[in-house]
């Protein structure tokens, strides 16, 4: 979920047990194949943005065929129990939920089930301006529907009754009840609304929710044993804490505060650093499509956009950044990136315990400053 200074002002509302302190980050490491600068530089990056940010704990994989791999488990995953960062920890991984669901829609695509050029009145045409919205445009970010989260009825919903169980309808009837951002197809805009709606014309189309055509179109598939759509507050298994920043730099464990049906299809999936290791190179390389279907993933929507003070490119339901395709996700008490370079073979996963930061999207600047080293690393 997209969420900004704004939206950390509104988490403060939140009345729980405030943890004052965060315990120093421990450290510790999977090397192989990597020089001792290069793995200095990577962790010096790490250490930065957990010092400046004031991350309780970080995930953070580097894998290159060229330079060699490199697995950090930094700082605390719970502070109240003092447990350290464990590299099959599980995680909410927030907006990167959008490629599975638009991988789900294109999947539908390759089956003859629906078309990139399909209008939205198809599904629902009740929808204003329905019939001039493609589902390109809901995968690209070009549709110009309004963001649901950017509502003042939603946050204050959301903030008052954490634990609400959201439908997709009332989602969608939130971004129905404002303006359009613009005309669909003249510009760019994310928009969690899109995939909440692809989730609603997946639906329609299988007669499944989208957390279980994600389960048997690519967590089965793939073999992502730590991967799925959770139904309620709380992440099964081993997991990080994830920590929402509170009064006086103290911070609120945010781990199962909130409902995940808030962010349904943009952003409700839980899963851990080698799954998303899996995931990044399945998705970027295309594994579960067609090469043509890949090839209309991959083109991007001309010009560069600003996403949190970052420059990057969008397709369908996924960024182009650095030579890297994959996504970001932020919220919830969690931010985090998974990307790979189809060039270089080389694969980042950036996962941080703690979301929202005034400051900026962490793990995508924290990925970017990764992805300089590995380029320049591995000749790119």
């Amino acid at each position: 979920m997209k969420q900004t200074a704004g939206t950390k002002s509104r988490l403060g509302f939140v009345t729980l047990l405030l943890l004052a302190a965060v315990a120093l980050p421990l450290l510790s490491c999977n090397n192989s194949g990597m020089s001792a600068d290069m793995k200095n530089s990577i962790e010096q990056a790490v250490d930065a943005a957990m010092t400046n940010y004031g991350i309780p704990g970080a995930l953070v994989g580097v894998w290159s065929p060229k330079s060699g791999d490199l697995v950090l488990m930094k700082g605390m995953a719970d502070i109240g129990k003092n447990a350290a960062m464990q590299r099959n920890d599980r995680v909410r991984i927030c907006s990167i939920t959008k490629t599975f669901t638009v991988t789900v829609v294109l999947e539908l695509v390759d089956a003859g089930r629906l078309s990139l050029g399909d209008t939205l009145d198809r599904f629902y045409p009740d929808f204003p301006g329905a019939d001039k919205i493609t589902i390109r445009q809901l995968c690209n970010m070009t549709a110009g529907i309004a963001d649901y989260s950017d509502d003042e009825t939603f946050w204050e919903t959301f903030t008052q009754d954490p634990n609400k169980e959201w439908t997709p309808d009332e989602l969608v009837a939130l971004a129905k009840a404002q303006d359009p951002s613009f005309a669909p197809g003249t510009g760019w805009k994310y928009s969690n609304t899109n995939a909440i709606i692809l989730s609603m014309i997946v639906r329609q189309l299988t007669g499944n929710d989208i957390g279980a055509e994600i389960q048997t179109r690519i967590a089965d598939v793939l073999k992502l044993e730590n991967t799925y759509y959770p139904e309620g507050t709380a992440i099964e298994g081993a997991h990080a804490h994830g920590y929402l920043a509170g009064d006086n730099g103290s911070l609120v464990d945010g781990t199962s505060l909130y409902n995940p049906s808030a962010i349904g299809a943009s952003g409700a999936l839980i899963a851990n650093l080698d799954d998303l290791k899996v995931w990044a190179a399945a998705l970027a390389d295309g594994d579960l499509l067609t090469t043509a279907t890949q090839a209309e993933r991959v083109t991007l929507v001309p010009g560069s956009y600003d996403y949190f003070g970052v420059p990057v490119q969008y397709g369908l339901g996924i960024l182009s950044c650095h030579g890297f395709l994959g996504h970001p996700g932020d919220g919830m008490g969690y931010t985090n990136a998974a990307f790979h370079n189809p060039t270089t073979g080389t694969t980042i996963v950036v996962l941080l315990n703690k979301a929202p930061n005034a400051d900026g999207f962490m793990a995508l600047t924290l990925f970017v400053e990764l992805a300089k080293i590995m380029n320049a690393a591995d000749g790119e």
